[in-house]
């Protein structure tokens, strides 16, 4: 089904592993897809608490589909900034649709680069590797190094996914100048492949701080895109929080 190509962009856009030297400032950020008369709301938040960076991101239809039963997803992320490092400490994900449910969360374990959590009822113990980060922790890591310049042609990253590691390559191609609803932006293209003909894309635009106005996927000559609708700025401290000692 459609709908489930596109829940799974948002589940598994990875990017690239950073070093960053700046911070993003906290924002809500809204994102719209459009299929067969229905419409996939994404709600994207970033906020600075003491433990950490916390992100999450949260989905629901709103058209005919719903009376099919429950479609959605949430996620969330917490992760500190450590000098230059920002470190995975928290993730967690569910699906909905009405065939099925699913769940997971993990935490991080640095001093034995271990992860350890759930999926569904199932408890995993695995090993990470160093800068190993889940979707919306990279997510940081590619707006950091894009802000800050540092962004080589060619990167790879681990992610981490549910009880999985799966390493991906990611492509800078290029300014591209997009119309969105917030209005005519100038972006940089980021794009991630797995070595399979599957390709996820983000167009982050300079003038918002690097947020990604675009998320497109690309597979079997299918496209399917997320666009920015609607951007605030919640008022809080910009002081980075410090590590949990």
């Amino acid at each position: 089904m459609r709908w489930t190509i596109l829940i799974s962009l948002l589940f598994y856009t990875g990017t690239a592993w950073a070093t960053p030297a700046t911070l993003v400032p906290a924002y809500v950020a809204t994102y719209e897809a459009h299929a067969y008369g229905n419409t996939l709301v994404v709600v994207n938040t970033l906020r600075h608490e003491p433990e950490g960076v916390r992100m999450t991101m949260d989905a629901h239809i709103i058209g005919f589909l719903r009376i099919l039963g429950s479609f959605g997803f949430s996620r969330g992320s917490l992760f500190e900034l450590e000098g230059r490092e920002i470190r995975l400490l928290e993730t967690r994900m569910s699906q909905r649709t009405p065939r099925r449910e699913r769940e997971a969360e993990a935490q991080l374990d640095w001093d034995a680069n271990r992860a350890r959590g759930r999926v569904n009822d199932e408890p995993f113990d695995m090993e990470v590797p160093a800068g190993a980060q889940d979707f919306l922790s990279s997510l940081y890591l590619t707006m950091t190094r894009l802000k800050d310049g540092d962004f080589d042609e060619v990167l790879t990253v681990d992610l981490l996914e549910r009880n999985r590691l799966r390493s991906y390559t990611m492509e800078n191609r290029g300014e591209e100048r997009l119309d969105t609803q917030l209005g005519s932006l100038d972006t940089i293209r980021v794009a991630r492949q797995n070595g399979s003909d599957t390709e996820v894309s983000g167009w982050f635009a300079p003038e918002l701080g690097y947020l990604p106005v675009r998320l497109q996927y690309e597979a079997d000559g299918r496209v399917f895109q997320f666009e920015i609708t609607a951007l605030e700025r919640p008022a809080e401290p910009v002081s980075a929080p410090g590590p949990r000692r």
